[in-house]
């Protein structure tokens, strides 16, 4: 394997803006692909009030050597003040796969 693959999810108000985020991300080579899920229903407290809002949720594919990156830049490019952005490893991968991953993200010389 070249590296370790991790997943980035997140969550925006409208799936205009998730695609326009991973588009941009995905053309930086910050992320493999992005998987748009189904619209959900979001419960929260902000600012002390209850909300509850349909939001629509992405899985980013990314390595780890190029995850913080990516979560800078999804930080930068999200409108929430907020947003949810969470990362963790896949212990296992499937080598072919992690073999395309590293593939999609490799830096420009």
């Amino acid at each position: 394997m070249t590296g370790q693959p991790v997943l980035i999810y997140t969550v925006f108000g409208s799936g205009a803006e998730a695609k326009r985020v991973a588009k941009i991300l995905i053309e930086e080579k910050l992320v493999a692909c992005a998987n748009h899920l189904a619209p959900a229903t979001s419960q929260y407290v902000w600012k002390g009030e209850t909300c509850e809002e349909q939001e629509y949720p992405v899985l980013l594919k990314t390595l780890k050597a190029r995850a913080d990156a990516a979560m800078v830049r999804l930080k930068i490019l999200h409108s929430y003040d907020t947003p949810a952005i969470l990362c963790w490893t896949a212990d296992r991968s499937d080598p072919d796969y992690v073999n395309w991953l590293s593939e999609q993200t490799a830096q420009m010389p």
